[in-house]
């Protein structure tokens, strides 16, 4: 299967759902590979979250799909992308959906181009347990589905609270005010695959839900950079709309690079050839061994990743680099006025620079917030974003689509 990276070879029970996942989440007794030579060998030893809430639910996973080396696409410009093989199950009818972590944004540009969308959900309301760690303050296990109605009953089955994973909302912390509502929340101890969330459409204090009544934010400066505004002209049509600019759009870009490579750097450290990894055949020394070990099996923007990261995080420039993307991430964040717009409508690039791809599609996932990358028309597609919490908003603007 041209998708798959491990195809379990297993037939659906007749009328069962089915799923993939992106090899970077873990499905035990079978290979993991974060579509990185250096974990070509290596075997889960334990089950994510996510699997065993799938299930659970009766739902069939069918294997793990085809990705970018620790999905690392788009970070760097001129990189060369693996087309998600996610999203080509989706997109064939091999799978009913399919689970992925996207920081890059890469996976739903593709899920939009293929008709597809792309549910991100807010950050710690699904388990990251038995995900790959790549960049852990971004990392969030989100879906690639057929419609928002479909996205929405998935996340019904993996999101909630896991003890497990550290950064998740506590309990008593999902579900008011129109947020995430938790049914089903799992006390320590018991098994993860019990802890699901229903995903309840009830008002919040912004909105009435009504379709009509929600407001969407349009940042114009955004759009100027973009200069093709058909999609986003197209979506905001017949909804009430305030203009606003997007903080430091200009240098979101760098921030995501600084940021991410400072955090990639760190997690992928730890694949020394030693305890687990890809060990080079001939060497010297333990010195030789880490160097040819690490050079024979990182790609390309593996590589860089680890040599940025390693330079914003050293003494003499953090505060230049890594302390400033930190500061100008927490700015980005607090200048976003959910008390006036109910949502935020981004452009999916097309055919754009590097940059002004990755600041156009990563200003959820470095801020934590939700959003729905929504397919329009001919190649068209617009991601929403909403306050932290509020997926009800996403999915009530979204009702018949």
């Amino acid at each position: 299967m041209e998708h798959f990276i491990t195809y379990y070879n297993v037939d659906s029970p007749a009328g069962a759902e089915s799923a993939v996942l992106e090899d970077s989440i873990m499905h035990k007794g079978h290979p993991v590979t974060a579509g990185s030579r250096m974990l070509e060998n290596f075997v889960s030893p334990i089950d994510a979250t996510v699997a065993l809430r799938l299930e659970a639910a009766g739902i069939c996973i069918l294997g793990k799909t085809k990705m970018d080396e620790f999905g690392a696409s788009g970070l760097f410009p001129g990189a060369d992308s693996v087309p998600s093989g996610a999203v080509c199950a989706v997109a064939d009818g091999v799978a009913s959906f399919a689970l992925c972590n996207d920081y890059t944004g890469s996976v739903r540009q593709q899920a939009a181009a293929r008709g597809l969308y792309y549910i991100h959900p807010t950050y710690g309301t699904v388990s990251r347990y038995g995900l790959i760690p790549c960049v852990l303050s971004m990392d969030q296990i989100g879906v690639v589905c057929k419609s928002p109605e479909d996205g929405r009953r998935v996340l019904s089955i993996i999101a909630g609270h896991d003890p497990k994973d550290g950064a998740m909302f506590a309990p008593a912390a999902q579900g008011t005010g129109g947020r995430i509502q938790g049914a089903g929340v799992r006390e320590p101890g018991s098994e993860s695959a019990d802890c699901g969330s229903d995903y309840r459409l009830e008002a919040s204090s912004s909105a009435t839900l009504n379709d009509r009544s929600l407001v969407i934010g349009v940042p114009r400066n955004v759009l100027e950079a973009v200069g093709d505004t058909t999609s986003v002209a197209s979506f905001v049509e017949g909804f009430e709309a305030v203009d606003f600019e997007l903080l430091h759009f200009d240098v979101l870009a760098q921030v995501m690079r600084v940021l991410c490579s400072a955090e990639l750097s760190g997690n992928i450290s730890r694949y020394d050839g030693i305890k687990f990894g890809h060990r080079t055949e001939r060497f010297s020394g333990l010195q030789e061994l880490y160097t040819k070990s690490r050079t024979e099996a990182f790609g390309s923007d593996a590589k860089l990743a680890a040599i940025m990261g390693a330079m914003v995080l050293s003494h003499e420039y953090y505060e230049r680099y890594y302390d400033k993307a930190m500061r100008i991430r927490r700015l980005i964040r607090d200048s976003l006025e959910f008390d006036r717009y109910d949502v935020v409508i981004m452009p999916v690039p097309g055919s754009v620079s590097d940059d002004l791809r990755l600041a156009l599609l990563s200003l959820p996932q470095l801020c934590g917030l939700p959003s729905v990358t929504v397919p329009i028309g001919s190649g068209g597609a617009v991601t929403l974003i909403a306050d932290a919490g509020h997926e009800d908003v996403l999915f009530s603007m979204l009702r018949g689509c």
